[in-house]
């Protein structure tokens, strides 16, 4: 009793700390376009309207719908950092008391990249995967006597985010052929009935996805590469080594290392296990990754670090299923904490690099960066211009995040003369536009005005040079920002 006493008061200061330094990393962090994105659709559309957009965005509806009643209420833009930190919290909490894994592994990987900034503090739809997986990883033993529970678990996933799918699948695919070799041993198909009655959720939300991304393949932002046989696998072998080297900051003979040891110890558990379901789910997630960044789209740290969750995963099913049948020889358990050294090893080389120059995101932008001047730049203008005034920005997805603090405010687009907020990713909101033709344009649609003012930022829509005749600038960013987002503020007199 006076152990688990100890260790309950060792798991609770490592919470609080988890919490108060990703609290103090929120209150530094100030939110960004792709934030703003997702704040803007989820305040302005309705719901069957959200889903009509959301094939050009990337992610499918689970994380917008997540957001949208605390956008719809009012509530201001950062409180979409408050949601991932909540989440993340939960999914905190529960890794820490409810996996099987030593305290040192749970510190290391609690404040390592896996756990901190980029999930609970970037407000991004990343922090539902790792959330499910930790719920699934959890409620693992209980997959046939809760089906319906696991199976809505695995249909939610599905909806977290497209790179989740594989996910989904290969724990969705090993949960049925679990019973059905069960089924074909003991000749007892009560096992399988009951899985059919959760396993479907997955599938129809599978279905629910296509759904949404109907015709996505006319996006101009997603298309896929044309790849010989020999060509494709060479560039998914390069990303698979890619990516591990993007999160470790490590060399490729260190990461090979690292690969050989994981495929020799995952490889052994398997076979004395009588299942390779673990390490597949682990495996097949991890070349997915790499084959979709060589052929469709290439993926960034936050799905990179999601692999983190999957690791976490795997070791958490293989010690449940050690359980499960009984295994307790040294030998395994040997193993077994073999693999969660590599998850500690995992975890520590990248907390280590997370403090590197290379890194964009890394600590010490993190606490002493600026992210993005949108919020300064919205604080001038609520401060200096009125709603009533004809206000045009260059470039959407930059002045979104700009908007996303003004909800009384709206923006023109000066390429195609629309009133925009989000950006949907078309070649509508990707026109270029001469000077010229802007003050032709706003003379003519606003004849009334003799003034408006112009948001400028890096990547402007306007191409061919010239300068905007009496134009005034009002404010100019002081600082360069983690992520480019740097504005100006002229006012123009027409």
């Amino acid at each position: 009793m006076k152990k688990e006493n100890s260790n309950n008061i060792i798991l609770a200061g490592l919470f609080f700390l988890y919490l108060l330094f990703n609290g103090i990393l929120l209150i530094l962090h100030e939110p960004w376009r792709d934030e703003a994105n997702v704040w803007l659709m989820a305040r302005e559309l309705s719901p069957f309207g959200l889903l009509r957009e959301i094939k050009y965005q990337g992610h499918p509806c689970l994380w917008y719908f997540v957001v949208m009643p605390f956008a719809k209420i009012g509530l201001p833009f950062r409180t979409i950092g408050v949601i991932s930190y909540l989440i993340m919290a939960l999914t905190a909490g529960i890794f820490l008391w409810k996996t099987p894994l030593h305290v040192a592994t749970k510190g290391f990987c609690l404040f390592s990249p896996v756990f901190t900034y980029f999930y609970p503090v970037i407000a991004r739809n990343y922090c539902l995967i790792a959330l499910l997986l930790v719920l699934l990883a959890w409620q693992y033993r209980e997959r046939n006597t809760h089906t319906i529970r696991y199976g809505l678990l695995l249909g939610l996933l599905v909806q977290a985010d497209t790179i989740a799918i594989p996910i989904a699948g290969l724990i969705s695919a090993m949960w049925l052929t679990e019973n059905l070799w069960q089924w074909f041993r003991a000749k007892e198909f009560r096992t399988v009935k009951k899985v059919l009655a959760g396993i479907w959720i997955p599938a129809v939300s599978l279905l629910f996805w296509f759904l949404q991304f109907y015709q996505v393949s006319d996006s101009p932002q997603f298309q896929m590469r044309e790849l010989g046989g020999r060509e494709a696998l060479k560039e998914t072998r390069n990303f698979a080594f890619g990516i591990l080297i993007r999160l470790t900051g490590a060399e490729q003979d260190p990461i090979r290392i690292f690969f050989v040891c994981c495929l020799i110890l995952f490889l052994f558990l398997s076979l004395k296990l009588k299942t390779g379901w673990a390490f597949g789910v682990l495996l097949g997630t991890f070349l997915f990754y790499a084959a979709f960044s060589a052929m469709v789209y290439q993926l960034h740290i936050w799905h990179y670090i999601s692999l983190g969750f999957v690791f976490i995963w795997s070791v958490w099913v293989l010690w449940k299923q050690a359980e499960e049948k009984k295994i307790s020889d040294k030998v395994s358990r040997w193993a077994l904490r073999c693999i969660e050294g590599l998850l500690v090893l995992l975890a520590a080389f990248m907390m280590v690099h997370w403090d590197s120059q290379e890194e964009p995101s890394n600590l010490g932008n993190a606490l002493h960066g600026t992210y993005s001047d949108g919020g300064n730049t919205a604080a001038f203008i609520r401060e200096n211009i009125s709603p009533d005034e004809l206000i045009i920005s260059d470039n959407i997805p930059m002045a979104s995040t700009v908007l996303a603090y003004l909800k009384d405010y709206e923006f023109y687009y000066a390429g195609n003369g629309r009133m925009e907020s989000y950006a949907d990713w078309s070649e509508e909101q990707s026109k270029k536009i001469s000077y010229a033709e802007l003050l032709g344009w706003i003379k003519e649609a606003f004849p009334g005005k003799e003034e408006f003012f112009l948001i400028q930022t890096k990547e402007s829509c306007m191409e061919g040079g010239g300068t905007l005749e009496g134009s005034e600038e009002l404010y100019q960013s002081g600082n360069e920002t983690v992520r480019d987002e740097e504005y100006r503020i002229f006012k123009v007199r027409l």
